[in-house]
């Protein structure tokens, strides 16, 4: 250290800036204490440590309030209202990087204070949301704004009041299946989803808030002078479509030469979407569709007034659309022809001054559900007495559970028909015990002498091209002798005669067994109602039972053309020329069809059998069983490195060992290896012989130090060039896994005095040496066997085995008790009801594997079953255990020891066992969850169906 006074001064100084550049707390903790944060002002703002509930972290406090938050959108909804925020803060740009959230708070008075008593909820993202309140009343709504630390905004201006939408009981069930399907409402909060398509001289328009008695409110579009809007909401229009429009207006002041008009109603557009159409056709915003006020007068005097009008369909080519306003929807107005899209649109203060100001709080254009008569669709005295004339509703025109299964009692369970027999005296036709699924079925005799029975229901109304599904359960005696059996329907004209008759024959079949039979018809020209049939035609000796009868409507778009079908047996799509191209249904050879002009492209069949042009697959690909990845692993993967020498050569003295080629690969323990060195060597003399060595350096480089491998001796025998070729077959755990740097060398040996060889490779004659993948490792299962003439016979060596065996028996059992019969060979396991309780399963294999498997050891076994149902369509779990038993058993039993494996719907996979299959006591797996939860209740397939049951077993002996 320096002496003089100078240089320590100095020294110190570089130090002390030293130190106060350092960070302070580099090498700091905080022990059993907390950091306070304060503002310039001395305000604590943040804990940072150990907080006052001894809890660690860090908890802002005392933070600055939050920005008021934008007011609240309001919608209407059933039973409720529905609460919208869009992130915004009117006075700032963003919200604040500490918010916590935003609270609602509703209330039934105007003027209230957010409290306790208020909140109904909050919104947790500075994004905005909605949040939907239950209510029977029109509420008002205020958001504040939180911060993390707890401080509260000032409230939003105040929005609503907003009643919840009404619901009508009478009608609720037949309009959820046919409810509206398009709605547009527009609340004026948002200028920018309108735009003025003409305006007059000083005219101009704005959305304006608050104002306190707007009904909808908030906000309304205010319009000062004359000026036409148009919404940039484009609709396209569906000519079946009827289209209600209502808008809510009032004028606040008038021109001193009289109030003013106003025009509610569409802009037209033609199919490219932008070139305008108005009622004559013509491409011009002038002479559109005012549908719901055209050019009606509005005083100032009249305060908020709904303007309502209708609109469906399109004029004939070449004629203009009629003008007019058009409230009632039995007579609603046509858009032109030519319009294929629409945007609301309305035109205030028509022809006055900027002295004519007018007020719109609401509009909204709905497709009006049809099929349902209720206030939304019901004008005020719509329905007369002259509407409704004697005799004009008549049982044609009237239709109950149109869209359910127009068979009464189509079980023969509640006694219906029952008692028409019974009525009518019919001795061919009775209800007897033994449906199928079901208590009872409808039995019908034949006669001797070959007369058709048909039993009739009562005739249904329907309208021609109307599709109908039929089906039924259709089951015939053994000695059964007759012509046909079917089920139909009888079409009939208004005064009752039949004009034709469709059905669905039965198709052969052995007799005493159950057979679905199903099918569609339509409907021909001139029908007005159809009487269900079951028939029995041409029968001479035996009965024909019938069962679980049905008769639905066909659900389709249209009758013809392009359109969709669906019925009970799925879903039919047709394009435009009536050709059927996706078709995904059953009882047809292919369950999905997918085609492209009339051809075929792909197909799965029932069975589950698929047809593509071409298949991508992203993750996994599984095949028979096992991934596809599992097969090809079971396969050589070939070369994994390789070198080529063609112009080298390397010479070698007497006794000196010489390097040739280095080659570097990847091993893996699980996999077998072939590597060959193959080279030319050229001595100078003859005799002698040369080694070829192979050694491993490992992860470093090899030297001729490193571990020898293997090694080959080509003897040396005249001069001139000789081929030497070394090559061993290893598992990849003689190398171990990674990488290895392997090197060939040579050494010439026992030779003339002054002998050289020289190893080369050149063109014609290439020195190669490579690692060949040759497929997966296999154990070592030869032995030694020194046998000679005066030696024992050695014991004969393992040998390593892998057998498949089939299933022998399957079966279900109920209760976990008694053999259920029901189920034949399937695999039911899992509670579904208390009819058969918890079910559980035994799968047997045959008496070979016992044999196969005495004495042996086992390495692996696998198990295949294919379940092809589930409780849920994402699946569940199968619970498999082993068990001992030789043949199928009266009643159930199995080992306690389990797996429980995850499984999906339709899915067949190969599972290892091995944990828990002892080859001396066990000869079959049960599935037995022993559990009512609905996550175990699955049916796999048995022996004698499709996929059945595998036990694949790897072991030596």
């Amino acid at each position: 250290m320096p002496t003089d006074i100078g240089s320590r001064l100095i020294r110190l100084e570089k130090q002390l800036a030293a130190a106060i550049r350092a960070p302070k707390l580099a090498n700091a903790s905080i022990e059993n204490a907390t950091i306070e944060v304060y503002d310039e002002t001395g305000s604590l703002r943040a804990l940072v440590g150990q907080q006052p509930d001894g809890t660690s972290g860090v908890t802002a406090v005392n933070g600055p309030p939050p920005p008021t938050p934008a007011p609240a959108r309001l919608t209407p909804a059933l039973g409720a209202i529905a609460v919208g925020w869009d992130g915004i803060f009117p006075a700032v740009q963003a919200a604040p990087l500490d918010f916590a959230r935003v609270e609602v708070h509703a209330s039934p008075t105007t003027v209230f204070e957010p409290g306790p008593s208020t909140l109904r909820g909050s919104l947790e993202s500075p994004q905005g949301g909605t949040l939907t309140i239950p209510t029977d009343t029109p509420l008002y709504v205020r958001l504040v704004a939180r911060n993390s630390s707890g401080t509260a905004s000032a409230p939003s201006r105040v929005a609503g009041p907003v009643a919840p939408a009404p619901v009508d009981q009478s009608v609720l069930g037949s309009v959820l299946s046919d409810a509206t399907s398009q709605r547009f409402t527009d609340t004026m909060r948002d200028a920018s989803t309108w735009h003025a398509a003409n305006t007059g001289p000083g005219a101009s328009w704005t959305i304006r808030a608050p104002v306190a008695d707007a009904p909808q409110g908030p906000d309304v579009l205010e319009a000062s002078g004359t000026v036409q809007l148009c919404s940039t909401t484009q609709i396209a229009i569906d000519p079946d479509t009827l289209y209600r429009i209502s808008v809510r207006v009032r004028a606040i002041s008038q021109a001193p030469e009289g109030p003013a008009e106003v025009y509610v109603g569409l802009m037209g557009y033609a199919a490219d979407g932008t070139t305008l159409v108005n009622c004559t056709g013509e491409p011009t915003p002038f002479n559109q569709h005012y549908a719901a006020a055209d050019g009606k007068t509005l005083p100032a005097a009249d305060g908020w007034k709904v303007y309502t009008g209708y609109v469906q369909g399109r004029a004939a080519t070449g004629t203009a659309a009629p003008r007019g306003s058009f409230p009632d929807p039995r007579t609603p107005a046509v858009l032109h022809g030519d319009v294929r899209f629409a945007r609301p649109m309305l035109w205030l203060n028509y022809g006055r001054s900027t002295a004519s100001v007018m007020q719109i709080d609401t509009m909204t254009v709905e497709a009006v559900r049809t099929g349902a008569v209720g206030a939304g669709n019901l004008t005020t005295g719509a329905v007369t007495t002259p509407a409704i004339a004697n005799g004009a509703v008549t049982v044609d025109k009237l239709r109950v559970g149109a869209t359910g299964n127009l068979c009464p009692d189509p079980s023969f369970e509640t006694g219906h028909v029952a008692r028409l027999i019974t009525q009518l005296q019919i001795p061919w036709a009775s209800v007897e015990t033994g449906g199928n699924r079901s208590l009872n079925a409808l039995r019908i005799d034949t006669a001797a002498g070959g007369a058709s029975r048909v039993w009739s229901y009562d005739p249904f109304p329907m309208n021609p091209g109307e599709q109908f599904w039929l089906a039924t359960d259709i089951k015939y005696s053994p000695d059964w002798a007759g012509t046909s059996m079917a089920i139909a329907l009888a079409w009939q004209s208004g005064d009752g005669k039949t004009i034709s008759r469709s059905s669905i024959p039965a198709p052969t079949m052995p007799g005493g067994e159950w057979r679905r039979l199903s099918g569609s018809v339509r409907a021909p020209a001139n029908t007005v109602r159809a009487a269900l049939q079951l028939e029995v035609t041409g029968g001479t000796a035996g009965a024909v039972w019938f069962d679980n009868v049905e008769c639905r409507a066909v659900l389709s778009s249209a009758t013809t053309g392009e359109r969709a079908e669906l019925s009970p047996d799925g879903v039919r799509l047709f394009d435009q020329d009536g050709e059927q191209v996706v078709s995904l249904v059953t009882g047809e050879p292919n369950y999905l069809t997918l085609s492209s002009q009339g051809r075929a492209v792909a197909s799965i069949s029932e069975e589950g059998r698929a047809g593509f042009q071409s298949l991508a697959v992203a993750e996994d690909l599984t095949w028979r069983g096992d991934s596809l990845s599992t097969h090809l692993d079971r396969l050589p993967r070939g070369i994994q490195a390789i070198n080529t020498q063609l112009t080298a050569n390397v010479t070698s003295a007497m006794g000196t060992e010489m390097g040739w080629v280095e080659l570097a690969c990847t091993i893996d323990t699980t996999r077998m290896y072939r590597i060959v060195v193959d080279t030319y060597l050229d001595p100078s003399l003859d005799g002698g012989e040369v080694v070829l060595f192979l050694r491993d350096g490992g992860t470093s480089e090899p030297t001729l130090q490193s571990r020898q491998l293997h090694s080959h001796i080509t003897p040396i025998r005249g001069e001139g060039w000789h081929r030497a070729h070394l090559e061993l077959t290893c598992p990849g755990t003689y190398l171990g896994a990674g990488t290895h740097r392997l090197l060939s060398s040579f050494l010439c040996r026992w030779a003339p005095a002054g002998q050289t060889v020289r190893l080369f490779g050149s063109d014609g004659y290439p020195s190669v040496m490579y690692v060949e993948d040759i497929g997966p490792a296999l154990p070592s299962t030869g032995g030694l066997n020194p046998a000679g003439a005066n030696q024992p016979l050695p014991k004969p060596p393992p040998t390593r085995y892998t057998k498949t065996y089939a299933a022998a028996w399957s079966g279900s059992y109920a209760n976990r008790s008694s053999y259920n019969s029901y189920y034949g060979n399937q695999l039911v396991q899992g509670y579904y009801s208390s009819a058969n309780g918890t079910q559980a399963a035994l799968v047997g294999f045959p008496a070979a594997l016992a044999n196969d498997l005495a004495g042996a050891k086992i390495e692996s076994v696998q198990l295949y079953l294919y379940f092809e149902h589930w409780y849920a369509t994402s699946g569940g779990r199968a619970v498999i255990k082993a068990h001992g038993h030789g043949s199928r058993p009266s009643s159930f039993s199995s080992d306690g020891s389990s797996m429980s494996v995850s499984w999906g719907r339709n899915e067949g996979k190969w599972i290892d066992i091995s944990s828990i299959f002892d080859e001396t006591r066990w000869r079959g797996i049960a599935l037995d969850p022993a559990n009512t939860s609905s996550t175990y209740y699955g049916r796999a397939r048995g022996v004698g169906q499709g996929n059945p049951p595998l036990l694949k077993v790897t072991y030596t002996k």
